[in-house]
């Protein structure tokens, strides 16, 4: 059995021996000072060029040193120095320059002290803050103090994929200023990688890419997710590589010709130059990185923004011939087993299989609600998309928005299609004229900018479209021709007619007569939504007098509804 064997197996067996002491033994004091034997090697070694007599003093202090850690002698000789410049200065890091300065020799005599600091490493009696750089654990630091036993917990020092990722982003951001050459830094990577090959994410990525170069970003990627941000191509590229090398890779990344993007494990967050470009993980990259805990990574859309069908309050809208065929139509084709049907039938032929609805006109024609009362009676649940929270003063951060909402609403459509129902949500963008838009030719500004580049977006979503997308507005004239295109059913809504105003007025206000019904649908050219406010103040009437209010005042209150009085309103009309 070689020597590296024999320390393992030493430290294995200190390890668990110390785990199996109670706590009454682990905080049982020495009867000896584990400081001063230190102390006395320190002294021997500090400035001695490693050439020193062995007095009876310093061998009975080696003795008790090496049985006490369960070092060789060489291991606590490192120990004795590190300890003695710690507790000088406890805030301060050192490498092997640092120890064989303070022994006063040159590299040759100490060759070996390399691997013996990254078997302490193991032992948990060093641990690194950059890759070179190395200082006492805690664990160390307290038995010494203390002058009790030394007691390691294993489970302190687990590596996780957190600390694993972590690790990997701390060397590479400080590959340059420890002077390290990208050779030698990919090198120690691979032995870091091949120290935590039990952890899935290595496991994983060794199976998704053979280039520990991937590997490296992806792991630099995960660690800076972890922390809430995105990875900048330029930061990235510039602390692993060094001249045209660097060059090479980010055009590589920019052109999507990576690996990484391709396998889908990250995605552009901003794409454009060199400088500009981010990244971030995909669901894919967080499902590698963090396995089973990946639910706690991966953002969802709002419960605020999700309406469920059951507390959808039904209501009775009257449409116009034209329309109620068309709504029938739009109605009938969401149903789930018609859906599925529908869509599978699409993909078959090669088609789209997302549905995108425009439904546009007047405002107060029942768009919206329309488009409630179709999730109520398909069982469907809305996503209501907020428009003005997908916009941001921060360059860069609306497009960001806005693709996360699509992307978390593919991961909606795509969950849904695993269940036998098959209930997937609606994704309403409710008055879109603020997104949907013409796109400015010579956008200049970093508004105009912005707004193209979100529409941009929308529009690649449209086409990748699998679920079912409603977007209402007021203003068609102004909707980009490419949006138009891409919508499957578009709903034109017009006031409604005398007779459907005949029947909102009875619905809504059942004890009107048909005659006063029909004659405030032929007196007010009124929408449904104004219908509603009148309805509205009715109530509020009838709430604050304890009365029902008479024809005259409900007259009244539609002869201001309107903010200019309306010509066509004939006086007299109705028998007070």
């Amino acid at each position: 059995m070689d020597n590296k064997e024999n320390i393992k197996e030493n430290t294995n067996e200190i390890i668990n021996e110390n785990i199996r002491e109670d706590s009454e033994e682990k905080n049982e004091k020495l009867k000896w000072n584990v400081a001063n034997a230190l102390s006395v090697v320190y002294e021997k070694l500090h400035n001695s060029k490693l050439r020193f007599k062995k007095t009876q003093k310093f061998n009975e202090a080696m003795t008790r040193l090496m049985e006490y850690m369960g070092t060789t002698e060489i291991q606590t000789w490192i120990m004795s120095i590190i300890l003695a410049l710690y507790f000088e200065s406890p805030e301060v890091t050192w490498d092997i320059s640092d120890l064989r300065r303070d022994v006063d020799c040159d590299a040759l005599k100490t060759a070996t002290w390399r691997s013996e600091i990254e078997h302490l490493k193991k032992m948990h009696y060093l641990q690194s803050s950059r890759s070179s750089t190395f200082y006492p654990t805690d664990t160390i630091c307290l038995a010494v103090s203390n002058n009790e036993k030394i007691v390691i917990d294993p489970n302190e020092f687990n590596v996780d994929f957190s600390k694993f990722v972590s690790y990997v982003a701390d060397q590479v951001e400080n590959r340059i200023s420890d002077n390290v050459s990208v050779h030698r830094f990919f090198h120690r990577m691979r032995n870091y990688e091949a120290e935590n090959e039990n952890l899935e994410i290595v496991k994983k990525m060794r199976m998704l890419c053979n280039d520990i170069h991937d590997r490296v970003f992806f792991y630099d990627c995960c660690s800076d997710y972890l922390h809430g941000a995105d990875t900048n191509l330029s930061a990235t590229i510039n602390d692993l590589y060094e001249g045209h090398e660097r060059f090479i890779h980010a055009e590589d990344f920019i052109n999507e010709k990576n690996i990484l993007i391709e396998k889908g494990l990250i995605e552009f967050t901003t794409k454009g130059n060199m400088r500009d470009t981010e990244f971030t993980l995909t669901e894919k990259g967080v499902e590698i990185m963090a396995g089973e805990q990946s639910q706690l990574f991966v953002k969802k859309i709002d419960e605020k923004l999700l309406i469920q069908p059951e507390k959808i309050k039904e209501k009775k809208l009257f449409y116009s011939k034209e329309n109620q065929e068309q709504i029938d139509i739009l109605k009938n084709a969401l149903e789930p087993e018609k859906m599925k049907a529908i869509q599978e039938r699409l993909k078959n032929e090669a088609l789209p299989i997302g549905v995108a609805v425009l439904l546009y006109g007047a405002p107060g024609t029942g768009k919206t609600e329309s488009v409630f009362q179709i999730a109520k009676a398909t069982g469907r649940p809305i996503v209501h998309v907020d428009i003005s929270d997908t916009k941001s003063c921060w360059f860069g951060e609306s497009e960001k928005k806005i693709k996360e909402l699509f992307k978390n609403y593919q991961k909606m459509c795509d969950e849904a299609s695993k269940l036998s129902d098959g209930m997937t949500p609606i994704l309403l963008f409710n008055e879109a004229d603020a997104v949907f838009s013409r796109r400015k030719a010579n956008a200049t500004s970093s508004v105009d900018q912005t707004e193209n580049a979100m529409q941009n977006i929308i529009l690649e979503e449209m086409e990748n479209l699998k679920g079912i997308m409603i977007a209402t507005t007021n203003l068609a004239d102004n909707l980009d021709p490419a949006f138009e295109r891409r919508f499957l059913f578009k709903i034109k809504f017009e006031n409604p007619s005398v007779e459907c105003k005949r029947l909102i007025w009875q619905n809504k206000l059942s004890w009107l007569s048909e005659k006063d019904a029909q004659a405030f649908a032929e007196r007010y050219e009124f929408s449904g939504g104004q219908i509603d406010n009148i309805v509205r103040k009715v109530t509020m009437n009838e709430v604050l007098t304890g009365n029902r209010p008479s024809i005259k005042e409900i007259d009244d209150m539609c002869r201001v509804e309107k903010l200019c009085k309306d010509s066509s309103q004939r006086i007299g009309f109705f028998d007070y």
